[in-house]
């Protein structure tokens, strides 16, 4: 006869006990085993359209002003040295030949050199002009996007590429069209940005607003 292995229900309740006394005293040990993955905040996103921000900034409005001042001045000056010429050219003509005729031309060969020289100077000069203007604009831009994401709390204020449209161009010298628009889409940073995030605006008049208040000194 075989004996009777019925576990006493006392010893049942002692061995639930005891198992779920050991759950609790794993659980903790098994929270700090498992990875944590918390999930990241939000980014608060501002996004800008350069060419209308540059189009409508008081800044870059001044610079073209002096910068159209300067072609408008510069291109007086050549038509003068011009008409200089073509007046000394004019006068030589109907000379004969001989040493006063040959001094005249040397004399005029030399203005020419010298309009020549003076022209290359000149559209340096308004380069220089023009990368300055950039230059300027663009640290005002910085500021400008440093103070409003600051103010209203940004973390990234990005320039917005999306409505760019690819536009390869078929020319003499131009890369197979392929590898143009490859290049293209390759620069393109932003795909889509809604009108939510688009602050533009704010940064025009935040811009315009901050240059006014500047002391002239500083323009």
């Amino acid at each position: 006869m075989k004996p009777n292995r019925t576990i006493p229900s006392w010893s049942l309740l002692a061995l639930s006990a005891a198992v779920v006394a050991g759950a609790v005293l794993l659980a903790p040990r098994a929270e700090a085993l498992r990875p944590a993955f918390l999930a990241a905040p939000p980014t608060p996103v501002g996004v800008v359209n350069m060419a209308s921000l540059f189009d409508r900034l008081d800044e870059a409005a001044e610079w073209d002003v002096k910068i159209k001042n300067l072609e408008a001045k510069f291109s007086e000056e050549l038509q003068s040295r011009r008409a200089e010429l073509e007046k000394l050219a004019k006068e030589i003509e109907p000379l004969p030949e001989g040493e006063d005729r040959e001094k005249r031309l040397d004399g005029l060969r030399l203005k020419r050199l010298q309009a020549e020289q003076w022209s290359v100077m000149k559209d340096l000069e308004l380069d220089r002009e023009r990368s300055l203007k950039w230059q300027s604009i663009y640290r005002a831009v910085r500021e400008g996007a440093a103070k409003l994401a600051s103010e209203e709390k940004y973390e990234l204020v990005l320039v917005d590429d999306s409505k760019l449209e690819i536009q390869p161009q078929r020319s003499k010298d131009s890369p197979p069209l392929e590898v143009q628009v490859r290049s293209q889409i390759a620069q393109i940073r932003v795909l889509h940005a809604a009108k939510t995030v688009d602050v533009t605006e704010k940064m025009i008049v935040l811009i315009n607003n901050a240059r006014a208040s500047a002391p002239k000194t500083q323009r």
